[in-house]
């Protein structure tokens, strides 16, 4: 189930993004931005944090920050039940969300090209640890 992010899920969420980034954020930087105006959604069953998604939107167009799903319940559809948590969460003057994601995570990229984003460019070097360019996806947002 896709719902809000609380408090009490801060230190499962945190455990997911240090499984998923070489970047992760800690413990305080997700319970800073938990009491910011983010979009930060979570995918709960039965008590445990399978997922989560941070967003912004600025009104006109939406911002993904961060995906990560834990690597036990990866290939059941929670990404996609994120991205379309985060996507329904978004005012009606949005008509678009865009993200960057390493161009070597290629289950991530086939991910959102099956939600309908696409390829808009490259930023080149945007990643430390490893170095690397990161392709900058879009996708228009219909309703």
């Amino acid at each position: 189930m896709i719902i809000p992010a609380e408090k009490g899920h801060i230190a499962e969420i945190a455990r997911l993004e240090q499984e998923a980034f070489t970047d992760s954020w800690s413990e305080s930087s997700l319970e800073s931005t938990l009491s910011s105006d983010s979009c930060f959604l979570a995918d709960i069953s039965e008590g445990a944090v399978r997922g989560y998604l941070i967003g912004t939107c600025d009104g006109y167009s939406g911002y993904i920050e961060r995906v990560a799903v834990g690597k036990a319940y990866r290939r059941m559809g929670i990404g996609k039940s994120l991205l379309d948590g985060f996507e329904k969460a978004l005012p009606q003057s949005a008509d678009s969300i865009s993200l960057e994601v390493r161009v070597s995570n290629v289950a991530a990229i086939a991910l959102y090209e099956g939600f309908g984003f696409e390829r808009a460019g490259i930023r080149r070097n945007m990643y430390s640890n490893p170095r690397e360019d990161a392709a900058v996806m879009i996708k228009k947002v219909i309703r």
